[in-house]
């Protein structure tokens, strides 16, 4: 049973990581795996005998939910953006806003002090920033697709290892850091079709990308538990900003309500039952 919930979950990371403005770490936050998973992803080769089999055993459900919501979601997300925009990012922000409760209490078990707050108020003004980058169309000039040729594999290496230490810091999109590239059409697009050459150099740097900052995190978590938490809040509740579409008094807006409240019991259900 538990594999199949970390699949699920694993699908909601994936989805995530493909809509600007929602971070794929936020959704594991709010899944309640972030720990474990960043533990078991920067301990991975450590005892690779004893541990192989455990490891692998909690992070395939978890891959493989994540490549499955990814490309089974993306062209629904595109058509769900273009059409119900208000819609899908309310529910985002429901799974979000009913993930904080639980994250607050994983941020006090070892103790509480008012210094936690100070990096907390660094991240959270990070993510405002961020979001308002976004919020006025601050991009790099787009790339609509990729030769494939040596500057180009070297480019998509780098993006891979910059969007995947995005995707692994809570708060901060790797969609979004892709859009001030100018690489997420191209990069989206190459995901829809399958584009393998393309997305060879670009899988690589996202795997050596999360095993960097992995070990950083969970160094952060095994040294400065709370100050690391309480970033992690920060960023999370900072990334709200990014997601808010704004919204109208009308049938989009009441259905936007129904989407938010769906999306918090949702996820206020999966921190407090399915966590434990």
């Amino acid at each position: 049973m538990k594999h199949i919930i970390n699949f699920f979950k694993g699908m909601i990371i994936g989805i995530a990581n493909v809509i600007p403005g929602v971070s794929g770490g936020t959704m594991a936050v709010s899944t309640g795996i972030y720990e474990e998973l960043i533990h078991t992803i920067s301990t991975f080769f450590h005892n690779f005998k004893e541990t192989f089999k455990k490891n692998m055993m909690f992070l395939i459900p978890i891959v493989l939910g994540a490549g499955i919501g990814i490309l089974a979601f993306s062209k629904l997300l595109k058509f769900t953006l273009e059409n119900y925009a208000m819609q899908t990012q309310f529910a985002f922000i429901g799974l979000i806003l009913g993930s904080i409760p639980f994250v607050f209490k994983k941020s006090v078990e070892k103790g509480f002090s008012w210094k936690y707050l100070i990096p907390g108020v660094i991240t959270f003004t990070t993510g405002i920033v961020l979001a308002i980058l976004e919020m006025l169309g601050i991009a790099g000039n787009p790339v609509e697709s990729f030769d494939i040729n040596f500057i180009n594999v070297i480019l998509l290496f780098i993006y891979g290892v910059i969007s995947a230490v995005s995707m692994v810091v809570p708060g901060i999109s790797g969609s979004f850091i892709l859009l001030l590239l100018g690489a997420y059409s191209a990069i989206i697009s190459a995901i829809s079709s399958l584009n393998i050459l393309v997305l060879i150099p670009f899988g690589i740097g996202v795997v050596v990308g999360i095993l960097l900052a992995s070990k950083i995190i969970n160094f952060l978590l095994e040294h400065f538990y709370g100050y690391t938490y309480f970033a992690i809040i920060g960023f999370v509740i900072g990334s709200l900003l990014a997601i808010y579409p704004g919204f109208s008094f009308d049938m989009s807006g009441f259905s936007s309500i129904i989407c938010l409240v769906l999306g918090f019991l949702g996820s206020f259900f999966i921190s407090k039952y399915v966590n434990k």
